[in-house]
């Protein structure tokens, strides 16, 4: 009988055994190193985005402090500003009541001119006007009160008391009388 041999023989199997454990412990080792190469590329890759996180992190704080710096500044100023705004307020007021009794003053001034008669005393509050005086006749204190109405500056004049009176050994005429300042 004769006897075919259909498999190979073991010098040809030992080689290539030998060779695809090699192929694949190659292929073994450049899949580890890739892998490696891989993940060391991607730390390296967020280590970056990293640092540049960071470095906007403290642009954006330096951006803040600065922001922070001109918040304050301009909370100063519109403290200054308001402080100012008081102030112009009260001085504008005080200039309001300051003219008010001035210009009171002044008219009644201007209606004394020819006459003889004098101011004891003059009391202005709001825009209610008290005043005392003294005249040497009844027609001075007549005079007086009309110089008063051609005025535009008083609006109700009303002449509350004119009585004689003896002062110093001379006769004298004492009046009252109340004005209302225009609006």
């Amino acid at each position: 009988m004769i006897r075919i041999n259909l498999l190979p023989g073991p010098e040809r199997r030992a080689p290539k055994a030998k060779q695809d454990g090699r192929n694949e412990a190659l292929i073994g080792i450049g899949l580890i190193v890739l892998t490696l190469g891989g993940c060391l590329y991607y730390s390296y890759v967020l280590d970056s985005e990293i640092e540049s996180l960071e470095a906007q992190k403290q642009e954006k704080g330096r951006q803040v402090a600065v922001l922070k710096e001109k918040v304050k500044q301009v909370e100063e100023f519109e403290k200054k500003k308001k402080e100012l705004e008081d102030k112009s307020r009260i001085i504008d007021q005080l200039e309001k009541s300051r003219t008010g009794p001035v210009m009171v003053m002044d008219y009644v001034s201007r209606s004394l001119e020819p006459l003889k008669l004098w101011i004891v005393r003059l009391g202005v509050k709001g825009t209610e006007v008290e005043l005392e005086g003294r005249a040497l006749t009844n027609d001075d204190v007549v005079e007086f009160v009309n110089n008063l109405r051609r005025t535009d500056y008083f609006s109700t004049i009303q002449l509350i008391e004119s009585r004689s009176a003896a002062e110093a050994k001379l006769n004298v005429y004492q009046f009252r009388l109340t004005l209302r300042l225009r609006a």
